[in-house]
């Protein structure tokens, strides 16, 4: 895309985010800014195209529960039990409340309503509370909904959830192994680690063969990664945890082979990024098979 067209889009998305009324408008804006392709939502076809359906016509406000880090704690430990949860320190309605003191030496902060309103903690007597405390006050006014304009976030209630620190001990850093499951069925891992100085991911099938990438591939993962002792394990719970839904990305993680969940994920990249490897885009949409009929 030349330098004036993304300008264009750019400036095009930001006006029809503010404007009331105007989310398709917009999300199919910031689809064809990120993708160079226009979003067909009529007769969805695509991996992300479906996503966005189901954004628009399912995943409302009703599923909130299931994407609230604090709320989401029940559901889990009704479908695989608390084993797998982290433990948690306290959930805050106001940052005034967290008192610093009580905490360990390592700890997670973290907004309840939305993703990347974190603040994790590895020596807390290099940090500034005030400090600290103003960033969470800065996510607490945040709605996650006003970003990308996903109706599942809109009214959930803005938190602070405190958890203990995961740390990966054996000197790995850590791997988040993203199960992508649909009507229920786990079908690939998305797998992300640091390596080389980045963030670099890739794909996995069930069977922990690696999904070659391809010109799309972007931060790939060269390295392969050893499979997880707990793999069956791990499968198992990402398809407990997925069996009510058409679709939903289940975050693990597993530290010296223990399992902990990390989080529901109804909209990969907010659905607005295809997916890396070309051939998942087809592949993937053609699994998801959309209702004709939808609750009001």
């Amino acid at each position: 895309m030349n330098f004036f067209k993304r300008k264009f889009y750019q400036i095009l998305s930001k006006y029809l985010k503010s404007k009331t009324g105007a989310n398709l408008a917009y999300i199919k804006a910031q689809y064809y800014l990120k993708n160079e392709k226009r979003l067909n939502i009529d007769q969805p076809e695509e991996f992300m195209e479906k996503l966005q359906w189901l954004k628009m016509n399912v995943y409302n406000e009703k599923y909130k529960d299931f994407v609230d880090k604090y709320e989401v704690r029940d559901f889990v430990k009704n479908k695989v039990g608390s084993k797998y949860l982290v433990d948690f320190i306290g959930v805050y309605d106001n940052v005034d409340d967290i008192d610093f003191e009580e905490l360990p030496n390592q700890f997670a902060l973290k907004g309840t309503h939305g993703s990347g309103y974190n603040v994790i903690v590895e020596d807390k007597s290099k940090i500034n509370g005030d400090e600290v405390k103003k960033t969470l006050k800065k996510f607490l006014e945040l709605n996650y909904y006003d970003k990308y304009k996903e109706p599942i976030y809109r009214t959930i209630k803005p938190r602070i959830l405190a958890e203990h620190y995961l740390d990966q001990t054996d000197s790995e850093n850590i791997v988040d192994y993203k199960f992508f499951c649909i009507h229920g069925k786990p079908k690939y891992i998305w797998t992300k680690t640091f390596y080389n100085g980045k963030y670099r991911n890739c794909y996995y099938d069930l069977e922990w063969n690696k999904v070659k990438g391809d010109s799309n591939s972007k931060n790939f993962l060269d390295k392969d990664l050893p499979k997880p002792s707990n793999l069956g394990e791990l499968i198992d719970i990402a398809e407990k945890l997925s069996s009510e839904f058409i679709f939903v990305r289940v975050d693990l993680y597993s530290i010296n082979g223990k399992p902990y969940f990390g989080e529901l994920t109804f909209f990969p990249w907010a659905a607005l990024k295809r997916l890396s490897v070309e051939r998942l885009n087809k592949e993937l949409g053609n699994l998801i098979h959309l209702p004709i009929e939808v609750d009001a």
